[in-house]
């Protein structure tokens, strides 16, 4: 069924195989989205900066800039939602798009339903507001939850929707160990189980902001075959 909230949801597609193009459009069009297309890098940041829209599919051969280079330019200034699509489908192409700031990585070729289901867990993932708990408090690391907003030691900190579903996880269960495939039901959804290189690099790239030393963590600790824990003291 498509909802009010889907028909509202712009999808900007950069790619430059027409016959991609045509595919996803159709796709997400009858999942109830509004889909572009543009066909090159630079038309990407053009279109982002104009359009505003609600999440980025990006292609990483680009005839003029390369993926990972207009993904960083994005990030440089913005956590609007990305999913690669991407024909390379190795497992280091997929940790160093994710490294870059890339939300989730899609191999091709790839079924419409998982196009479908990645997009919207993605977005539901932007959209979900804890409401239960005004604040979570674990040391020095405090959750606002009305309004989002995550502080350590009184700084602010710009996390992206998953590194925050990451931490609201953590948070509500200080000093146990949340399994990986735990954490990735409860952040990403059941369709991303097993899928670890995902959650091993959104937790580096949240240690490197919550932690004085990354390389020897005290908020997100690792249980060695087990999870991450967020000890209380």
């Amino acid at each position: 069924m498509v909802t009010l909230q889907e028909q509202n949801r712009q999808i900007l597609i950069v790619e430059d195989d027409s016959d991609t193009v045509e595919v996803v459009c159709a796709v997400l069009e009858s999942a109830g989205y509004e889909a572009r297309a543009v066909d090159s890098g630079s038309l990407a940041l053009t279109h982002i900066a104009s359009m505003n829209p609600d999440l980025v599919l990006l292609d990483l051969d680009l005839p003029d800039i390369n993926g990972l280079e207009v993904l960083k330019q994005v990030r440089a200034s913005s956590f609007l939602p990305m999913i690669i699509l991407s024909g390379f489908s190795q497992e280091r192409d997929k940790v160093i798009a994710l490294e870059a700031g890339a939300d989730d990585y899609l191999a091709k070729p790839f079924s419409p339903e998982e196009l479908v289901a990645r997009v919207g867990a993605l977005l539901r993932r932007v959209d979900w507001t804890p409401t239960a708990e005004p604040k979570l408090v674990v040391r020095h690391l405090e959750l606002d939850m009305p309004r989002r907003q995550a502080t350590i030691r009184g700084k602010r900190l710009h996390l992206t929707p998953i590194e925050y579903g990451i931490l609201v996880t953590l948070m509500r269960n200080p000093g146990q160990v949340i399994s990986h495939d735990e954490l990735l039901r409860a952040v990403w959804g059941e369709q991303y189980e097993g899928d670890y290189s995902v959650l091993r690099v959104n937790i580096s790239r949240l240690r490197q902001k919550l932690e004085e030393n990354p390389r020897n963590p005290t908020y997100i600790v690792t249980a060695p075959g087990q999870g991450y824990m967020m000890p209380t003291r």
